[in-house]
């Protein structure tokens, strides 16, 4: 791959899509790139450069997932060993589900937790205070029946760690696995002083004349598990090659065992909508050329994307500080398919199952998860009308395979793809799944 088109691809997409600044990490074919363009905040002639911190969001759920692989490694975890061996606070879950989650569960996103759990005060940082306040919530299936993305099952995890280490999450992860991997450790709620810089994040209006205003980071202290890690594209390609095995102590800090249980498939875990498959901390996308593993994360202006696939050992990273970072990293895979780097990506496919216009009732009810609620009711004109207390309208086409599109009523914005999902024993619709979370019926209409 030539270095200045990729270099050349990088502006032009962060131009189209108002990025103000972002960063390209790919290592391929034996070669390395690392680019960065654009500023920290719009408005000033800071510069983004290949050592500025981006927020990783989501993708911070893979470096915790690491280190409960690398406990597991140390024979202080087991992946099947029940959440509540580990945390006293999880011991008297109100839920039976609950009490039986286990480890492979939290890190597949099939234990069926609630999506977004927060405490009342978002200051308190508290991990196990948090632990226990989840365990009063109910569950939306049954540990292991499918996938719900979950960012307070990460948070878990956190709380996991510190009790058999007896330190702090922040401390473990920068000790025990970022250092080892030469990252210089940004925590996004953590002290400014002597951090890296970290890029603000922007929001972009839809529209012709579109600005990038910037807006502040809102992350409460008790999801740092889930989301709470900065970095670098070089910071996510460095874990990848440990995943890769490329990195000089691969063996040492990741050994293979736990490298492919880690990446393994887990058959319920299907992540409808977010990916082609899920392992422990790895999202799985799809491509002509095998598996690649990876992770997406978003958060209040920002996006970071990683994607590395084992059988060549290539590994690419994007981090960019807008709300339409997600946008730009969809063409930028298209671009990189062109330059010769066939990243695996999730696209969401067109329902091709014949549509359904009788029996809408069976769907219609108010489905659940944690303080997010939708309303699915039968549509005057006919079909299936979705809302939720946002605001959110949408007219539902429901097709033969449970699979939907809902698009909204109010803008012009595209459809969303969802699907109502049954138990398999009464053929009950207990679940509707969108966006890659589970949403639990709890009346019908």
């Amino acid at each position: 791959m030539e270095a200045h088109l990729a270099a050349d691809r990088l502006c032009e997409l962060a131009h189209e899509h108002s990025v103000p600044g972002a960063q390209l990490t790919v290592r391929h074919a034996g070669g390395s790139l690392s680019l960065a363009t654009g500023v920290t905040r719009a408005g000033t002639a800071d510069p983004v450069t290949t050592g500025t911190a981006f927020a990783f969001g989501s993708v911070t759920k893979a470096f915790t997932a690491t280190l409960v692989a690398q406990l597991v490694s140390d024979g202080d975890l087991e992946w099947d060993d029940p959440v509540g061996e580990y945390l006293a606070e999880w011991d008297g879950a109100v839920d039976e589900a609950i009490s039986s989650v286990t480890l492979r569960n939290l890190l597949s996103h099939t234990a069926g937790l609630v999506a977004d759990h927060e405490l009342d005060d978002v200051e308190e940082a508290s991990l196990a205070r948090y632990t226990a306040s989840v365990a009063t919530t109910r569950s939306l299936h049954e540990p292991g029946h499918c996938f719900s993305y979950s960012n307070s099952g990460y948070n878990i995890l956190g709380r996991v760690i510190e009790a058999v280490t007896d330190m702090k999450w922040q401390a473990v992860m920068e000790n025990v696995l970022l250092r080892p991997l030469g990252i210089d450790p940004v925590f996004v709620n953590g002290s400014p002083t002597g951090q890296r810089p970290l890029a603000d994040g922007h929001a972009v209006q839809p529209g012709r004349q579109r600005t990038a205003r910037p807006v502040g980071l809102f992350l409460p202290l008790s999801w740092a598990p889930a989301s709470g890690l900065a970095g670098s594209a070089d910071d996510l390609v460095a874990l990848a090659g440990l995943h890769l095995g490329t990195h000089p102590e691969s063996g040492t800090l990741l050994p293979e065992e736990q490298r492919a249980e880690m990446g393994a498939r887990v058959s319920a875990a299907d992540a409808f909508g977010m990916a082609d498959g899920w392992g422990l901390g790895l999202a799985h996308y799809a491509s002509a050329d095998g598996h690649w593993y990876g992770h997406d994360g978003t958060v209040d202006g920002g996006t970071a994307h990683l994607r590395f696939h084992p059988d060549s050992g290539t590994a690419v990273a994007l981090t960019t500080n807008a709300t339409t970072g997600t946008q730009m990293w969809a063409e930028l895979v298209d671009s990189l398919h062109e330059l010769g780097v066939p990243v695996g990506d999730h696209r969401a496919g067109i329902p091709t199952a014949p549509s359904l216009t009788s029996g809408l009732d069976r769907f219609t009810g108010d489905y659940r998860n944690g303080d997010t609620s939708f309303v699915v009711r039968a549509h005057r004109g006919g079909g299936l009308l979705l809302t939720d207390s946002t605001g959110l309208a949408a007219d539902v086409t429901l097709h033969d395979d449970l699979v939907f599109t809902a698009r909204r009523t109010d803008t012009r914005a595209g459809s969303y793809t969802g699907r109502f999902v049954t138990d398999p024993a009464t053929g009950d619709v207990t679940l509707m799944q969108l966006g890659g979370r589970s949403a639990r019926r709890a009346t019908t209409a």
